[in-house]
């Protein structure tokens, strides 16, 4: 009985061990992709969402920004980024892609095939950063000083 207690104990450990809070980074209704590592490349998920809000702000704002825009590039010895014109968009490194049960190249790349598809019709959206969002609505309560 204790046997099987202490089995039961540690395999509920394990499963919480390996739990990852996942944060969707999402624009205009259309999820672009979801971050499920704790942290990755020295940055928390919070940090890491924040930094492509900000990118993607910027790259949308591009009236010309083509699906064909958007490429896997290498990214040293850390893993791959999805850039749009040479701007970063956002960095995949090793803990990200463990925690999508891929590598860092494979998970850039199927990233990258959704963000072709999306991006360009969000460019098109002037109210993107508007939306009740708590990170636009940070950004919006800064620029009101």
């Amino acid at each position: 009985m204790k046997q099987k207690n202490v089995l039961v104990a540690g395999l509920l450990l394990l499963l919480v061990g390996t739990a990852h809070a996942e944060m969707s980074i999402g624009l205009g209704g259309e999820t672009l992709f979801v971050l499920k590592a704790d942290r990755d490349l020295d940055k928390t998920d919070q940090e890491r969402s924040d930094d492509v809000y900000d990118r993607l702000r910027n790259i949308l704002n591009n009236p010309r920004l083509k699906a064909s825009d958007i490429q896997v590039k290498a990214l040293g010895d850390y893993g791959y980024k999805i850039v749009a014109n040479g701007h970063l968009i956002v960095p995949i490194g090793v803990q990200e892609a463990k925690a999508h049960d891929s590598t860092p190249l494979a998970l850039a790349e199927q990233w990258a095939v959704h963000l072709r598809k999306v991006m360009p019709k969000l460019r098109a959206r002037p109210d993107l950063f508007r939306q009740k969002n708590k990170y636009v609505n940070k950004t919006n309560k800064n620029l009101k000083r």
